[in-house]
């Protein structure tokens, strides 16, 4: 059974959802609603009878209570998710071998990691920004993508996009990627969301418009084509 987000149009797209045991992506720029997504994901492991961890190193236990609990799918499984909120500084994963990194993501969550069938990490980004240099970042990312395939983890791994340039390594690594994207249409701005990558399974190329609301995130009808240098509405 594929590790579904809850929304159906998205788990459609996806051809029912995530495959198990592997390591998946969302990524966006700031306040697109990354975090709102991989919320989705964990409280739908949740409701499925799954033990889920989720680590953030972006957001405090407290904003966490104000800000997530407050959706309406977090109902009744807000407080069943093992959430782990960490700060992360380079001088816990120095000198950077696999062992030190094994030991300090299982430190940190302190949970036992092949009881546990959803894994969270909100955001990447943070570990990219404390090492400061992109071929110890590829090394960490690959560390604990292992250390993820060795215990079946499903893993969602969430990272920042730049306003400009490249993303970051955890693309080389995913099965699945999701692009939330902020795109230019006639009347403005307005959010979509793509999916760029996802082994074993067909999917499509298209925008699909969606918003987010107090019930999270709504996927809206149609997609949006380019069409020069904005974005134009096409029915289903």
């Amino acid at each position: 059974m594929k590790a579904k987000f809850g929304i159906k149009k998205l788990d459609d797209l996806l051809s029912g959802g995530l495959e198990r045991e592997t390591i998946n992506l969302i990524v966006g720029r700031s306040g697109i609603g990354k975090t709102i997504l991989a919320s989705h994901w964990a409280a739908e492991g949740i409701k499925n009878g799954e033990r889920v961890v989720y680590l953030s190193t972006t957001l405090t236990k407290k904003t966490c209570d104000r800000y997530l609990k407050s959706f309406t799918f977090m109902k009744d499984v807000y407080d069943k998710i093992e959430w782990c909120f960490v700060d992360i500084d380079a001088k816990d994963l120095f000198p950077l071998t696999e062992e030190r990194v094994r030991d300090y993501v299982k430190t940190i969550l302190g949970v036992k990691l092949d009881e546990v069938q959803r894994f969270v990490f909100d955001s990447v980004t943070s570990l990219d920004l404390a090492l400061n240099d992109p071929v110890l970042y590829r090394r960490a990312l690959r560390y604990i993508a292992n250390l993820c395939h060795e215990h079946n983890l499903t893993t969602l791994l969430v990272e920042e996009a730049p306003v400009t340039g490249e993303w970051g390594e955890a693309k080389h690594l995913a099965e699945c990627i999701i692009f939330l994207d902020s795109v230019r249409v006639p009347t403005g701005y307005d959010r979509a969301i793509r999916i760029i990558k996802r082994y074993g399974g067909k999917h499509p190329l298209d925008y699909i418009p969606y918003e987010i609301s107090d019930d999270g995130i709504l996927i809206k009808e149609g997609r949006y084509v380019r069409v020069n240098y904005e974005f134009h509405f096409e029915p289903d």
